[in-house]
């Protein structure tokens, strides 16, 4: 079924886009009620109230919502764990259904853009008030005894607004290779990586969001799990001297640069390598995000042993 509401979706993306490169990815509720214009007319991203939002103009849901509650007050659905709605046989995200069943209009129109294929923004509550705009998602299965849909995430670049023809072609795009090509929990993964690290590199302290990655620790190939405690933010320099074993992290959070840098000199960036040896990593602000010790440690020893 075809999505007549993709040139709306599209300039959402572009509006959201850029609301969310002006925050760092941490966007306050206040920046996001502002809406977005389609055609000179205000078009809202979402609901202070509801979590599943279908604006007025719209045939089908364009976003849905986690909040994070307040201090002191309790969670009413299940998503609203940090990293507990991870669904780890298919890798997708567990989104939980407004109460009523079928028949609440918001489910409805979630899952009127499942049928379509159509993609959704995702505000993922990090703090109370604040949230991390996670686009495009897809709503690829519905589990309607158990009250949840699964969602889909795929990474997406969103091109110079202005671009009406491009951004279509990308949305088209990403519904096709993309989504074959990219892990879906892996982009949660990294997704979720970043923000924790409020999106600066652990090392450097770099804050460009296009140059960061969200790094396993303990490698997707040897059975790490896909838990911001076995991720560093880093950027993509970094990524590669971890990954070589040129530089690493002890259990008490310590930087190690391998004498194979030590031993060369050739310039300022390769100084600023070696200068962090013996430097603490910079943490995350919520201690239950900081890097497991047993998965520093695992990979601590085959930075040893790789050592000359």
């Amino acid at each position: 079924m075809t999505d007549p509401d993709k040139h709306m979706r599209a300039a959402a993306f572009v509006a959201i886009e850029k609301i969310s490169r002006q925050w760092g990815g941490q966007v306050p509720w206040e920046a996001i009620r502002t809406g977005f214009q389609v055609g000179g007319e205000g078009v809202l991203f979402a609901n202070k109230v509801t979590g599943i939002f279908k604006p007025k103009q719209m045939g089908a849901a364009l976003s849905i919502k986690t909040t994070v509650p307040r201090t002191g007050r309790s969670r009413w659905y299940r998503d609203q764990d940090l990293d507990s709605n991870l669904d780890h046989d298919t890798g997708l995200i567990r989104y939980d259904l407004a109460h009523g069943g079928p028949n609440n209009p918001t489910n409805q129109a979630l899952l009127a853009a499942m049928q379509r294929d159509a993609p959704l923004i995702y505000f993922r509550g990090l703090a109370p008030t604040i949230y991390q705009p996670i686009f495009p998602v897809w709503v690829k299965g519905h589990k309607q005894e158990e009250g949840y849909v699964l969602l889909a995430t795929a990474d997406f670049e969103i091109p110079e607004v202005g671009s009406a023809n491009t951004v279509r072609d990308s949305i088209e795009a990403s519904y096709s290779l993309r989504m074959t090509r990219i892990r879906n929990h892996q982009a949660w993964f990294s997704t979720r990586t970043k923000a924790a690290y409020q999106w600066r590199c652990a090392f450097s302290g770099l804050p460009v969001r296009e140059l960061l990655v969200g790094a396993h620790i303990v490698p997707d190939a040897e059975g790490g799990p896909p838990w911001v405690q076995n991720g560093i933010c880093m950027s993509a320099l970094h990524h590669v001297a971890f990954d070589r074993h040129l530089i690493s992290v002890d259990p008490d959070f310590q930087v190690h640069v391998s004498p194979q840098l030590h031993d060369q000199e050739d310039g300022d960036l390769l100084v600023t390598l070696k200068d962090l040896d013996g430097k603490s990593l910079q943490l995350p602000r919520e201690q239950e995000d900081w890097p497991d010790r047993e998965f520093l440690e695992h990979r601590f020893v085959r930075f040893r042993n790789s050592s000359p």
